[in-house]
């Protein structure tokens, strides 16, 4: 956390996604770290017994953009349409 209280998201970051078979996602958890298989282990077995999820996802950030001030400000890609 930094001094604000909020959580910091850094490269580090590791969040647990729940896919349910009709297609939602939720964040089950999220780790400041790189967890052991074990902790993401215990948190899917926590899931699955209150939930069913079709798959689960260890996901880390590939780029970390802060939102403006606004809030309501998409970045714009700097890909043309149709570019791959």
């Amino acid at each position: 956390m930094d001094s604000t209280g909020s959580h910091v998201i850094s490269y580090q970051t590791h969040i647990l996604l729940g896919h349910a078979a009709g297609g939602k996602m939720a964040v089950i958890h999220h780790w400041p770290h790189v967890p052991w298989q074990d902790e993401v282990q215990r948190k899917i077995d926590a899931e699955c017994s209150t939930l069913t999820y079709a798959t689960f996802l260890l996901c880390t950030p590939t780029s970390i953009m802060p939102v403006a001030d606004g809030g309501g400000h998409k970045p714009r890609s700097s890909r043309r349409p149709g570019s791959r």
